[in-house]
């Protein structure tokens, strides 16, 4: 008569209909502590003594192999509690991690492991005819179990797949595990023209892009769903126009009649570049309305087509919108009528924020083409800039030189550390004799901004950034460029401010634009 306080393991495992028997064997409930996997799939509960309080604990009743009657509803020892206590309980369905028994195999055999298994089953087995890696893996448990048994010294094997005394250090300096064919060498490093894990992803140097002067974007065109011409990405003030016209500038920027002193000899330079050969529509004249001429646009308008000579502006422009957005709606209107009547091309902004360009943009019945505000690396205008383009408007840079009325050494822009670490940079595709001013105006075209060069700027930058087309920027050229940028907390540094008189102050550069919670928290003092 079996004692009841022994269980029969080969009469436990047949209840569940399993096709692989061992050999039975009797052990006492308080001796059994099973370091085997169950038929079923549990895991002992040996391997999960450091999971006092873990998912084991939880998950123990529901493993078949622990409801057994030898555990659950069976003879269990006198004075004992029906079933036994967690610690009693000799498996647990904790072995399944995510899904996945870590004693099972998790793949197909691999040929490795084909051809270990086939080698196995040429030799004698010590353990009664099984071959195989996982055959003998399972016999080492079974012999395990028999030594505990029998009280003789024994250590519990690791599971499958987890034989590290197996692993060793290769020829090539790595470790190689040779315990299943499963691994044996080194992790595959994948795609080797790929960073390798842990490393920076620019293991290399980038590539140049290869520079095409024939493929340079020249102009902008201006207009959503109309043509309103095209913007050169060049263009000087009148001051310069003679000059410009010469260098292959297309672009002339005229101020209002009131304030330029220079349209009569930008009107004359036009004509004689007109009568050179160039077209007429090639070249793109463009004049503003001062904050003074705002309640009559059109007078102005006349004004500065009769100093200049020509019959049609391309593009005139609100320099300064001031007086509110009722006054500014007012001006639009009535430039309106001088697209309707032929006296300009097209219409634009000046100095215009966000909000500004946003509420012209949602009134106007003919869109503004341009907003031209001051874009260098210490003012940036990133958030205006994506702006405008969403509405269709053409960003264009005032001032990308910044001050020109200092001296090189003194300007921010210009004598900032990193400028000098742009123009230390060496490589394949830099011009000779590059300039600070080649550089600050390669920058503004290659981030697809048109410029316009000042009037206070000098005849060797005039010249200089006439050739910018011909070259682009080193990768760590623009690297460093970039680096000069403020953060946006801190604010840009700005060079043009509103002339004596003008009522106009600059908007805040975060204003506008898509709604943005977590600033408005900050500036709240709730973050």
């Amino acid at each position: 008569t079996k004692s009841p306080f022994t269980v029969d393991v080969t009469h436990t495992r047949a209840r569940f209909r399993r096709t692989r028997r061992t050999r039975g064997t009797h052990l006492p409930v308080n001796t059994l502590r099973p370091s085997t996997m169950a038929q079923d799939g549990c895991q002992p509960m040996e391997r999960f003594a450091f999971a006092k309080n873990g998912s084991a604990q939880k998950s123990w009743a529901f493993c078949p192999s622990s409801r057994a009657p030898e555990y659950n509803g069976g003879a269990h020892p006198p004075g004992g509690v029906r079933g036994g206590t967690y610690e009693q309980r000799p498996y647990s369905v904790s072995g399944y991690v995510n899904g996945y028994n870590p004693s099972l195999p998790a793949y197909p055999p691999t040929r490795a492991q084909l051809e270990a298994q086939a080698a196995a089953a040429r030799r004698p087995s010590p353990t009664g005819g099984r071959s195989g890696e996982i055959s003998e893996m399972m016999s080492r448990q079974v012999e395990f179990e028999r030594a505990r048994a029998a009280g003789k010294p024994s250590h519990m094997p690791p599971p499958p797949g987890q034989d590290f005394s197996k692993l060793s250090e290769s020829y090539n300096g790595g470790m190689s595990y040779s315990g299943h064919g499963a691994w044996d060498g080194p992790a595959p490093r994948g795609d080797p023209s790929k960073p390798a894990p842990g490393t920076p992803y620019y293991v290399k140097t980038p590539p140049e892009p290869v520079h095409d002067p024939s493929k340079e974007e020249r102009t902008v065109p201006l207009g959503v769903g109309v043509d309103m011409g095209r913007l050169p990405m060049l263009g000087v003030d009148s001051a310069h126009a003679a000059k410009g016209l010469k260098l292959g500038y297309r672009h002339v920027r005229c101020g209002s009649a009131s304030s330029d002193k220079n349209l009569i000899d930008a009107g004359a330079a036009v004509a004689s570049a007109i009568a050179s050969g160039v077209a007429r529509k090639s070249i793109f004249v463009s004049a503003k309305i001062a904050p003074g001429e705002m309640a009559n646009p059109e007078s102005a308008c006349d004004a500065v087509l009769k100093e200049l000579g020509v019959d049609t502006l391309d593009l005139l422009s609100v320099e300064w919108p001031v007086g509110g957005a009722d006054a500014v709606r007012d001006c639009w209107r009535k430039m309106e009528a001088l697209v309707d009547a032929g006296k300009t091309v097209a219409v634009g902004l000046c100095n215009a924020s966000v909000p500004v360009v946003e509420s012209v943009c949602k009134d106007a019945r003919i869109k503004p083409v341009v907003n031209e505000v001051e874009a260098h690396p210490l003012m940036a205008q990133r958030k205006l800039v994506g702006v405008c383009r969403r509405y269709g408007v053409v960003p264009a840079a005032n001032a990308p030189l910044g001050s020109s009325a200092v001296e090189t050494e003194s300007s921010p822009l210009l004598a900032h550390p990193k400028m000098a670490e742009a123009m230390a940079v060496v490589g394949e595709g830099k011009p000779p004799g590059q300039t600070r001013e080649q550089i600050l105006a390669r920058w503004s075209v290659q981030r697809g901004v048109p410029l316009v060069v000042d009037a206070g700027a000098c005849d060797a930058a005039v010249e200089a950034i006439a050739r910018c087309h011909d070259f682009r920027l080193l990768n760590a050229q623009k690297a460093s460029v970039d680096a000069m940028e403020p953060p946006p907390r801190v604010g840009g540094t700005r060079f043009v401010q509103p002339p004596p008189g003008v009522d106009f102050a600059f908007d805040d550069p975060f204003l506008g634009g898509v709604a943005r919670p977590g600033l408005e928290l900050e500036k709240a003092g709730l973050l």
